[in-house]
């Protein structure tokens, strides 16, 4: 039987009100500056936002002035992704797009809940035109947030593989120059946090690797092979949905 348009959406629409939530706000905002820092100019520029859940940030790259195309598998989550820009629906491990047709590739919250981290950026890289910029942003479980979340067992952290900051790091340099930023030192059942978010984010720089949101940046190589296996064909374009994971905590 197929399942309704609105119990399929049902999720999605308990996973976008997340960003409404007080500790939603102040952590997406925070989380929003790092990631725009981290792509530089946006306007007029092809960008493809894997993983893009509801379309929060596909909104914001448009927004921008970014040429952008959200991808998701989750049919729940794209509906309402395609409000704010367009969308297809895709696994990351095989992303249809071609060769080298984006300037720059972006995921948020994405990667460690993938089969395999690897493979989702050799397919952002792939993508994307040598001497452009591949922006990966996952969630630290060594962190404040985490220490303090992961013993009541709360999501996110009670699923997902996450990637040391030298692994990361290290996945990132198979296509370039990486480096990586940590932001979010507060938490979210922090008392006073919208006293001591300012100072935790400031002096949090000097041990940059405890931040709850760790931003990795890759310049892709200037020129680079498509990592297609042999016998096999390019991904087609995407069929569109447009015109019309972020993690509860």
């Amino acid at each position: 039987m197929t399942q309704p348009a609105s119990a399929r959406s049902a999720p999605a629409l308990g996973y976008d009100a997340w960003f409404e939530s007080r500790w939603g706000r102040y952590a997406w905002r925070i989380e929003t500056s790092a990631v725009l820092a981290a792509l530089g100019p946006l306007a007029g520029r092809r960008v493809a936002d894997i993983g893009c859940g509801t379309g929060r940030l596909l909104g914001i790259l448009t927004s921008h002035g970014a040429q952008a195309v959200g991808i998701d598998a989750d049919p729940g989550m794209l509906a309402l992704a395609a409000a704010r820009g367009p969308v297809a629906r895709a696994d990351a491990h095989r992303l249809p797009l071609a060769g080298a047709s984006m300037d720059a590739a972006v995921t948020v919250a994405t990667l460690e809940f993938t089969a395999s981290p690897a493979q989702v950026l050799a397919e952002m890289a792939r993508i994307t035109r040598p001497g452009g910029r591949l922006v990966a942003a996952v969630l630290n479980p060594a962190s404040l947030w985490g220490l303090l979340d992961r013993p009541a067992h709360r999501a996110p952290y009670t699923s997902g593989c996450f990637l040391p900051h030298a692994s990361l790091l290290a996945l990132g340099r198979r296509h370039g120059q990486a480096h990586l930023r940590g932001v979010l030192f507060a938490a979210g059942n922090l008392p006073a946090r919208q006293f001591l978010g300012p100072a935790l984010e400031t002096t949090g720089q000097i041990a940059s690797r405890f931040g709850a949101f760790q931003v990795l940046t890759v310049q892709t190589h200037d020129s680079h092979a498509s990592p297609a296996t042999p016998g096999t064909s390019a991904p087609a374009r995407p069929r569109l949905l447009g015109g019309r994971h972020r993690l509860r905590a």
